[in-house]
């Protein structure tokens, strides 16, 4: 649920009107720092965090127990300010997960402003195509790499 209701919501605060007044606040850092995970305006914190985060527990009323909700609110900070790390930790459990995001992927959303606006998970970018140009930005970063690391080869077979 949090995922759905995010997803919608982030891209909704990238529209012009939306991203000017409230969603700017949250992009004031170029590259993401685990500090800027909740940095955002009170209406996109209140809507676009707390809510989404809150749906599922909300949805199931009292079919759901409070320590579960505690402890998906811990998960769930814990997974943002990994995203919003600017590392991307090997260790990391949430790369365990198929279809999950990396600090790498939200990056990209902060340094291009467009695109990837999934919170956990990568699918809804997937399903309506908003993370295309990640994935074309990806592929040009892995072939620059292999073409420095085959010119750094190249320069110590001529020396």
């Amino acid at each position: 649920m949090e995922d759905f209701f995010f997803y919608f919501g982030h891209r909704l605060l990238h529209t012009p009107f939306l991203y000017k007044h409230i969603h700017k606040i949250h992009h004031e850092y170029y590259n993401a720092i685990s500090l800027c995970a909740e940095y955002a305006h009170p209406l996109e914190f209140a809507f676009c965090n707390v809510l989404p985060s809150s749906a599922g527990y909300i949805i199931l009323g009292d079919k759901s127990h409070l320590s579960v909700f505690v402890l998906w609110m811990a998960i769930r900070l814990f997974e943002t300010i990994d995203g919003h790390s600017g590392y991307e930790f090997s260790w990391s459990p949430y790369r365990l997960l198929p279809l999950s995001g990396s600090s790498e992927y939200h990056n990209y959303h902060h340094s291009h402003n467009i695109g990837t606006f999934g919170s956990f998970f990568t699918y809804l970018d997937t399903f309506f195509k908003t993370n295309k140009d990640y994935f074309v930005y990806k592929a040009r970063k892995e072939r620059i790499e292999k073409a420095r690391e085959s010119a750094v080869r190249n320069a110590k077979l001529d020396t």
